[in-house]
């Protein structure tokens, strides 16, 4: 439960990211309802708990899932919640068979933690000759087999995210959880200059502040 409570109030501390902080906490009641009842003999329905981040670049994704590491790892459901991170280079191969060994090598890694697949749009191509496919399914495979030990984020831009997940129905079921990352205005921008800056041991000017928010 302590554990559990830092998470959240890290997460309280990031800028902006109200939708995501809501779904967040929504997730982490329910993982919480999970685990009492299987506390208390009661039935729990079978679930994976992998999930997609949408969202530009810049937005907050890579730390949102750290924090979701760590709070699967304080209920109990991984056993390190550390986050790998992978893009499609190191997932896909140039050669006929060796796309899904990268893959697995990839994935083993990650085992009781999270695989953080960014820019997961890209292993998406109508072509049927690009290795992204082989990629997708050894995922898929893997996301079945090691459910128990493992949660795999795909994140990138909304619109080539939704239509991947459209291509490929073996995805979006195992999805079950969806983030939407908005990018940030100029005040929310300005707060997080500021919060960097007393990190750093400055203290901006009133000027300083105010041309920061112009640019």
């Amino acid at each position: 439960k302590e554990e559990l409570a830092k998470v959240i109030a890290e997460l309280d501390t990031l800028v902006g990211l109200r939708e995501v902080k809501g779904e967040f906490k929504r997730l982490a009641s329910v993982l919480q309802v999970e685990e009492m009842r299987r506390a208390a003999g009661l039935k729990v329905t079978p679930r994976a708990n992998h999930a997609v981040f949408l969202g530009p670049p810049g937005t907050g994704k890579t730390t949102v899932a750290r924090l979701l590491g760590r709070l699967f790892k304080s209920l109990g459901l991984l056993a390190r919640g550390e986050v790998v991170e992978v893009d499609r280079s190191g997932l896909v191969a140039g050669y006929v068979g060796q796309t899904a060994l990268k893959t697995g090598q990839a994935c083993d890694p990650a085992l009781d933690g999270v695989l953080f697949v960014d820019e997961a749009y890209s292993l998406f191509n109508p072509s049927g000759n690009d290795f992204g496919h082989e990629a997708v399914a050894t995922l898929l495979k893997r996301m079945e087999d090691d459910r128990a030990r493992l949660v795999v984020v795909f994140a990138g831009y909304d619109v080539p995210m939704l239509r991947m997940l459209e291509m490929n129905p073996g995805l979006k079921s195992r999805v079950n959880t969806t983030l939407h990352f908005r990018t940030y205005g100029a005040e929310e921008l300005t707060e997080i200059f500021s919060s960097h800056a007393e990190k750093a041991g400055y203290k901006p000017t009133e000027a300083a502040m105010k041309k920061v928010r112009e640019i």
